[in-house]
């Protein structure tokens, strides 16, 4: 009976796998991958990985079995999973010079370097990345060339701001004008084209990618057509547009964003329509945007020593982070209290939490005045 629930398990798994088109990754051998690329007229893409990853289980939970992913790379390439600290991985990393994990190596016919990537990114990235490895037409240099020349296809679009983006990303500060370009030209293009040209499954990237909160005319349009996409993107854009939103109302929450009355009162009309609040799980955040928006910091803090417990812990790390910036007073009544509540939470605090709780406190009370 056992034997039978492993297999029935396994064969669940291969056909979920089939289902949802994720990375085919081969459980072959460095060889036998060259063999079969060589046989398919495909390249050979090695994932050199090692057990202690952190970013090697992020890419391969949460990147590689997304469809979009499989759908390029198994396209495209012979996929091989090769640790880097067991049997042939040892001498391949040491050949194709790995030091970092994940490297990603792609690799010809005639075994050499086509191209690399080293370190996780998120899958329209990692696509983009890897397209401009492979295809001449997406090198960085004819990519600019197509762009200043006048090309304005979806394809030339996507992989120019992809380019912007990934450029914006490279150095060790984030480049806000690379960013704001890669934005500027996607947003030209959107400008530029029909109605009935927004909503074609090949401009989705544009909502998935560039749409950055309710309010800019991306996620405005999104909204109000969102049944009027393909069936096929409607499931992908629905989440797109939940995500968004809940972006928008955590940032108030948190005091990431600067509250904005009309912006709020727009957001939560819109989650009422969507039905994004149907279960009620954004209520107790509106209890804090608005307590906090009314001004008594007294009262807000009451909020926050009576809610907090209730809150997820992705939510209380959000409000920990913020408290400094949410409590943005010299009231000395005020930090004092905050930081009383915040050393409270020490007692049964979960250890993940700890570093925030550091960052909360130390602003505050280096506020406070010893008497």
């Amino acid at each position: 009976m056992m034997m039978k629930k492993l297999i029935l398990s396994m064969v669940l798994a291969l056909a979920t796998g089939v289902a949802l088109a994720q990375t085919d990754f081969r459980y072959i051998s460095y060889q036998e991958g060259l063999e079969a690329a060589k046989a398919e007229g495909k390249l050979l893409f090695v994932d050199f990985y090692t057990e202690w990853c952190g970013p090697c289980k992020m890419m391969a939970r949460e990147v590689f079995p997304q469809k979009e992913v499989g759908d390029y790379m198994n396209a495209k390439f012979v996929c091989l999973k090769i640790d880097a600290e067991k049997d042939e991985g040892v001498e391949l990393a040491e050949r194709y010079a790995v030091d970092a994990y994940p490297t990603f190596v792609i690799i010809g016919a005639d075994e050499k370097e086509v191209g690399r990537l080293v370190g996780s990114s998120e899958a329209a990235a990692f696509i983009a990345e890897v397209d401009r490895m492979v295809d001449p037409e997406k090198s960085p240099e004819r990519l600019r060339e197509r762009y200043a020349g006048g090309e304005r296809t979806a394809e030339l679009v996507e992989a120019y701001a992809a380019l912007l983006m990934s450029e914006a990303q490279a150095g060790r500060r984030w480049d806000t004008a690379k960013t704001e370009e890669a934005h500027r030209v996607v947003a030209d293009y959107f400008r530029g084209l029909s109605d009935v040209d927004r909503l074609k499954e090949e401009n989705v990237f544009i909502y998935t990618q560039y749409a950055e909160s309710p309010s800019d005319e991306l996620t405005r349009f999104l909204v109000e057509h969102r049944d009027a996409f393909p069936e096929e993107v409607q499931e992908e854009l629905a989440e797109r547009i939940a995500e968004l939103y809940e972006q928008c109302i955590v940032g108030w929450f948190a005091g990431y964003e600067p509250f904005d009355a009309k912006a709020y009162g727009q957001a939560k009309q819109d989650i009422d329509l969507l039905g994004l609040n149907a279960d009620g799980h954004y209520d107790v955040l509106y209890r804090f945007i608005e307590c906090h928006a009314a001004g008594d910091l007294e009262a807000y803090l009451k909020l926050c020593e009576k809610k907090y417990k209730g809150l997820s812990e992705s939510l209380k790390q959000n409000l920990m982070m913020g408290l400094p910036t949410l409590l943005d007073t010299d009231d000395q009544a005020v930090l004092k209290r905050a930081s009383c509540f915040i050393r409270n939470q020490l007692k049964d605090m979960d250890l993940s939490l700890l570093s925030f709780i550091v960052m909360a406190l130390q602003p505050i009370e280096e506020k406070i005045k010893v008497d």
